[in-house]
């Protein structure tokens, strides 16, 4: 039988809007990249593909999202849950989806605890 999860204790609100930044930032900037050269010049995507190195780290950042999305799993978070974390690391980036998830789960567990009070 698992043991119950202890609640996750909130980053500060200093803390939050730096994760909140760095997600607004790895939406944009990372992202916006990557689809300025998918849609303006697809040699670019296409040459990073067949690039062996550039997909060594390709395979890395994803299986490194399938880690992070077996720890939230594991570790019983459940609003966001792992599949929320998937789906914004497929459509935004990691260094958007892990600061995003971290503000997004200690908002939760600042609600939370201000709930019991």
């Amino acid at each position: 039988m698992r043991a119950p999860l202890k609640e996750m204790k909130p980053f500060s609100r200093g803390q939050e809007k730096a994760l909140l930044a760095l997600a607004i930032f790895g939406i944009i900037v990372p992202n916006g990249v990557f689809l300025y050269f998918s849609l303006i010049d697809a040699t670019a995507l296409h040459e990073a593909l067949n690039n062996p190195i550039a997909l060594v780290f390709m395979t890395e950042a994803f299986l490194l999202m399938l880690l992070f999305a077996w720890l939230i799993r594991r570790l019983g978070f459940r609003s966001p849950g792992w599949l929320v974390f998937l789906i914004m690391s497929l459509v935004g980036s990691m260094v958007f989806s892990v600061p995003a998830f971290l503000y997004l789960a200690s908002r939760r567990a600042r609600t939370g605890s201000a709930a019991l009070r």
